[in-house]
């Protein structure tokens, strides 16, 4: 989504009907603060509403799709033309990541919050291109030759003992 306005962040403070104006006019202005901090985004309710219920349809739309796939050749052509990358996940475990995008987008859509389907898709690519590449994927899968041996059940320290000392 391409934010067209973009205003100060002082301007609030100096003329904030003209700040109003803009966000009524396009929707939505980005408001830039200098070095203290990130952007902020305003947008007019009504289009916050319609963004959010947007969503909220591509979510089930897509939960539909794969679940009334009739092939599992039907699911793994639309995840890869969806996300080129996945074509470097091996076949068997497409199914699974299909399964937590569509878990996570659905929470992420119920809560408004997408942080965890950015982690999500930042851990799969990050999947895909040790995949992408045969040698970095040879020495993942081991063997390891700096084994340091099996690793100590973590020792636990319950209240009894930290009165103790």
């Amino acid at each position: 989504m391409t934010i067209e306005a973009t205003l100060q962040w002082s301007d609030i403070a100096r003329n904030p009907r003209e700040v109003a104006a803009t966000v009524e006019r396009e929707g939505e202005a980005r408001l830039e603060r200098r070095g203290e901090g990130p952007a902020f985004v305003l947008m007019t309710a009504s289009r916050h509403a319609a963004t959010s219920s947007g969503v909220r349809i591509a979510g089930k739309l897509l939960r539909n799709a794969i679940a009334h796939s009739s092939k599992l050749g039907d699911l793994d052509n639309l995840l890869v033309d969806t996300f080129p990358w996945l074509r470097f996940i091996p076949e068997e475990y497409r199914h699974g990541f299909a399964t937590e995008f569509l878990v996570t987008y659905e929470a992420c859509s119920d809560l408004e919050v997408w942080t965890p389907l950015q982690s999500l898709m930042r851990e799969w690519k990050a999947t895909a291109a040790i995949y992408a590449d045969p040698e970095l994927a040879a020495k993942l899968n081991g063997p390891f030759d700096d084994d340091l041996g099996p690793v100590l059940a973590p020792e636990v320290v319950t209240d009894d003992a930290r009165r103790a000392e």
